[in-house]
């Protein structure tokens, strides 16, 4: 074991060695003292984050708000958008930049990437980030954004794939000093909460193990319970969530005109609410933070669907 721990150790302090192979190793290291939430980790590494909310921190950064555009007989590309700044937090959500691919990928990718990196938005964000231009800013009549995203300086891959490379070694380091230079398998497995502690405050710098957690989140969880076709719980619900009442009326005129076509898709008229809603999140017209706002809207209507949780 002592030996596993070394060449771990070794390979993450060469920085012209790939991640792949200490990461492969403290998979084999996982799998021996059985200890899940390291297993867990290193899975998502090596193969890719599926879940936002598994993401940590060192994963995610703030880039600007781009887009290509046209405006009047001008056609714009790449250009930063004129949006105004709103709170921090706000701002935040919105120029966030996530990095969910394994370490393999973001390492080829940092071998190529040119200047600029583009997280792209889609159609629905992109119908937002119109309508905050349309309020916020000088156009001609015949404006229309074409495409957004967010960019950052490919230099954040290296940022990235460096704190990796350092929180992994610091776990190592942590492991050989906590445990002594002859430590084996019996004893790592008899300190399964010693390890995870020990993972959580150098791996996700965290003293529970939560990586990203926000209350809002956690509120939508525990406060939304709509039975199936219950519009008066569905309207109570946002109302709570502090959806005005001339929107609620919109939504309980369509939101039985139409039934789901997948667990994610509600149906054109009840998208279209939805994005609108988004909208007003995002120029604040709707008193509620971008992170929670989706959350809100996604969980009431699947369950007043009958869909469950939106996975």
């Amino acid at each position: 074991m002592m030996q596993l721990l070394e060449t771990i150790i070794n390979e993450l302090t060469d920085t012209n060695l790939s991640l792949t192979s200490p990461l492969l190793k403290t998979k084999l290291l996982a799998s021996r003292i059985k200890n899940e939430e390291l297993l867990y980790w290193v899975n998502n590494e090596l193969n890719g984050y599926t879940k936002k909310e598994d993401l940590p921190e060192y994963r995610t950064t703030t880039g600007n708000l781009i887009g290509d555009y046209i405006n009047g007989n001008m056609h714009i590309s790449n250009h930063i958008l004129p949006i105004p700044s709103f709170d921090d937090d706000f701002d935040n959500q919105l120029r966030r930049f996530d990095f969910f691919e394994g370490v393999e990928p973001l390492e080829k990718l940092s071998d190529s990437a040119k200047d600029l990196l583009v997280q792209p938005f889609n159609n629905g964000q992109v119908k937002i980030i119109q309508k905050l231009l349309y309020k916020h800013s000088n156009h001609a009549g015949n404006f229309s954004l074409l495409s957004a995203g967010i960019s950052v300086t490919s230099s954040v891959l290296k940022t990235t794939l460096n704190a990796i490379r350092n929180k992994l070694l610091d776990f190592m380091i942590s492991l050989e000093s906590e445990f002594g230079v002859e430590l084996n398998i019996e004893t790592l497995q008899s300190n399964t909460k010693k390890v995870t502690h020990i993972m959580h405050t150098t791996i996700n710098n965290t003293g529970d193990g939560n990586v990203i957690n926000t209350g809002s989140n956690v509120s939508i969880d525990n406060n939304i319970h709509i039975k199936k076709d219950n519009k008066d719980t569905l309207k109570e619900t946002l109302k709570e969530n502090k959806v005005s009442d001339d929107d609620l009326s919109d939504l309980m005129q369509i939101i039985d005109t139409e039934r789901p076509t997948s667990d994610t898709n509600f149906g054109e008229n009840v998208n279209r609410w939805i994005h609108n809603m988004m909208g007003k999140a995002l120029d604040g017209t709707w008193k509620v933070g971008l992170s929670a706002a989706g959350g809100i809207l996604a969980k009431a209507i699947s369950h007043y669907y009958g869909i469950g949780e939106i996975r």
